[in-house]
């Protein structure tokens, strides 16, 4: 019997260490929000997906291709940038199977730039995560502003 709870509890001493689908495809999606507060458009858009869909806050059409993809950032996100912070208010996700994971959040960007801090959003977002070989990518992706 004392084997028994000394296996039990190293069960349960180790178990919140181990992360399922849920919890690694979180860990990459929320690399996004730090990656958008940088000029690094290649090492945000690497989150993506070759093959992802991608709507964009200003988005004028789906974007289906690793350049378009880019294209959107370097425009969205080169012009007087000052400092940029991610604000993240919210984060949910369901996994759907083992290689399929659900995320939406709501967050807003905020830029300071000579001393004059601007807010966009707050906006909602909703990704589609999916591991492929060993790495989960975006490969769905919606931004819009949240309705006042």
């Amino acid at each position: 019997m004392r084997r028994f709870a000394v296996i039990l509890s190293t069960v349960f001493w180790i178990a919140p260490g181990w992360a399922g689908p849920r919890e690694d495809a979180l860990a990459e999606y929320e690399k996004f929000f730090a990656y958008f507060t940088t000029d690094n458009h290649d090492q945000l858009t690497s989150l993506f997906s070759r093959d992802a869909q991608f709507i964009g806050t200003i988005s004028p059409e789906l974007v289906t291709d690793p350049a378009g993809l880019r294209e959107y950032f370097v425009k969205a996100l080169s012009s007087s940038r000052g400092e940029v912070r991610a604000r993240v208010f919210s984060t949910t996700a369901t996994a759907l199977n083992d290689a399929v994971v659900l995320v939406t959040a709501s967050w807003q960007s905020e830029r300071t730039l000579n001393g004059q801090t601007s807010t966009n959003g707050p906006s909602r977002n909703t990704s589609v995560m999916h591991k492929r070989g060993d790495r989960w990518y975006i490969v769905q992706f919606h931004n819009s502003w949240k309705p006042k």
